[in-house]
């Protein structure tokens, strides 16, 4: 899959070559630093990219389906009745002007043919699952009546009141304190557990990604630059990319010392140099081959694979 978006001077490529697969009751997740192209990914596999974006792909299947050349009427059926999304921001993405209640109930009245007295029920029997205390009371109430983490329960609800295969949650936790955090998780490893549903879970930090995935894909600049299961990656990462990011985790053990920081900065679409490895500018490891092409996907062990010339050219890394 790739994604370019034509800008005033030119087109500038955004995703190149992605390409995973998620498995039934499987929680895959993606990290990386913004503007790595994480979000844009699960963009990509709604087909509900900004109109300057433009999509190419080969193959993109569901349940053995291709989604190729669907029409918007197709997609609409699909959307949020076998493919959800959580996203980040639950304040932007609820309505203020419609009562929680009714946006989780538009779900059930656009794909099912319930009758209003079953989907309320079911509506209230859902807002109750993903813990919203006093469910009949809060059906009435409009978004900003609710604090941050009932908010997300509401957009949790809307994702999963259709009963999806593929649920794509977009940094569900980023806006919710750590207590707050901690209860969505759970909520999301039980939905997991009860619903046998299919994860995508987005995310920059790692200690989520080990709290709730099976598998991870490392993403930087628009390019997957490691894949694998997440015991693996964080037990032997093998991208320099990857184990910066580890190393930059902050750790009670590291006390009193300076913590580890990536030299530069993601590059903008306009900076990124096509055909060379993207995250050269800012590798301790690099080599002449780096900025001359880009690097072959080279299979370490398994499903782990990694993207960089150290395995293909180099000696490898050690750890």
């Amino acid at each position: 899959m790739n994604v370019s978006f034509e800008l005033v001077n030119g087109n500038y490529k955004a995703l190149e070559n992605i390409t995973f697969s998620v498995y039934p009751n499987e929680v895959v997740g993606i990290v990386g630093e913004s503007g790595c192209g994480k979000s844009l990914t699960s963009q990509a596999i709604l087909s509900v990219l900004p109109k300057n974006a433009i999509l190419e792909y080969e193959k993109m299947e569901y349940k053995q389906v291709s989604l190729r050349g669907l029409r918007d009427k197709d997609w609409r059926e699909i959307r949020g009745k076998d493919i959800s999304m959580i996203f980040q921001e639950p304040m932007s993405a609820l309505n203020p002007l419609i009562t929680v209640g009714k946006q989780i109930a538009e779900v059930l009245k656009v794909h099912t043919s319930h009758s209003k007295d079953e989907i309320k029920k079911q509506t209230i029997e859902m807002m109750k699952k993903v813990g919203l205390p006093r469910a009949e009371e809060l059906y009435k109430t409009y978004p900003h009546q609710l604090s941050g983490g009932m908010q997300q329960r509401v957009a949790i609800a809307i994702a999963l009141i259709a009963d999806p295969d593929l649920i794509i949650a977009d940094e569900p936790t980023t806006a919710l304190d750590v207590t707050i955090q901690a209860q969505i998780l759970a909520l999301l490893k039980k939905i997991k557990s009860e619903q046998k549903s299919s994860m995508i879970f987005i995310s920059h930090d790692w200690g989520v990604i080990r709290n709730i995935c099976d598998r991870v894909l490392v993403m930087y600049a628009g390019h997957i630059v490691e894949e694998g299961a997440v015991s693996e990656i964080l037990k032997n990462p093998k991208h320099p990319y990857t184990k910066s990011l580890i190393q930059s985790i902050p750790d009670h053990r590291k006390r009193g010392m300076e913590l580890f920081t990536i030299p530069g900065k993601v590059p903008s679409l306009q900076d990124r140099k096509i055909g060379v490895c993207p995250f050269a500018d800012r590798c301790f490891h690099r080599f002449d081959a780096c900025h001359i092409e880009m690097p072959m996907t080279k299979e370490i062990e398994g499903t782990h694979t990694v993207k960089c010339h150290l395995y293909t050219k180099g000696a490898g890394l050690t750890s």
